[in-house]
């Protein structure tokens, strides 16, 4: 009986996609493995949630996951959809010159681009402890690690990058006219 032909990148489930995404985005801190519990709580997903989803990429041969940890598995055949899904949110120019975000940003990433938008100055500035503070006691209420994995991600994705200023370390909001998806 000849294995039945795998399924590609662009067949797998939203939250499928956002898990494996997750997994890539750690893959590059935690190269011996992406902690269970790290990934869970970044994602805000129970076990019921999580546990089936990574079985079913372990199963199409997109992970590995034993004793706690996450390896993504490098394969040659998945090389190039990978790169162009995980690539899907990467913030790009368009065609007009304007800067857009592609596909889709998390939800909680959508809601803090609302709240940096209230909080930045003219000059698109916006205070580390303003920032920080917005996320972690503000109506999102982060903890910790959502908060610093949040801002990482927006670094990650131009959004935000990190600038010293004389008053102290501030971000620099670098879309001016970030769309938000209403997805």
């Amino acid at each position: 009986m000849t294995k039945p032909k795998r399924i590609t990148m662009t067949n797998l489930t939203p939250l499928q996609k956002r898990v494996l995404n997750g997994i890539k985005f750690f893959h590059a801190e935690y190269q011996n493995g992406v902690p269970y519990n790290i990934l869970k709580i970044d994602l805000g997903l129970s076990p019921e949630d999580i546990d089936p989803v990574l079985a079913y990429l372990e199963e199409e041969n997109y992970i590995s996951h034993r004793d706690g940890s996450i390896i993504l598995k490098i394969e040659e055949e998945m090389d190039q959809k990978t790169e162009e899904l995980l690539a899907g949110n990467m913030v790009e120019t368009g065609d007009l010159g304007e800067v857009e975000v592609k596909n889709q940003l998390s939800e909680t990433e959508q809601e803090s681009l609302e709240i940096i938008k209230k909080l930045v100055d003219d000059e698109g500035n916006l205070s580390r402890t303003l920032l920080e503070g917005n996320l972690l006691y503000g109506e999102l209420k982060l903890s910790n690690i959502k908060m610093y994995n949040l801002i990482t991600s927006l670094e990650n994705k131009g959004i935000l990058k990190k600038i010293q200023l004389h008053d102290g370390e501030y971000y620099k909001f670098t879309l001016d006219n970030a769309p938000i998806n209403s997805t």
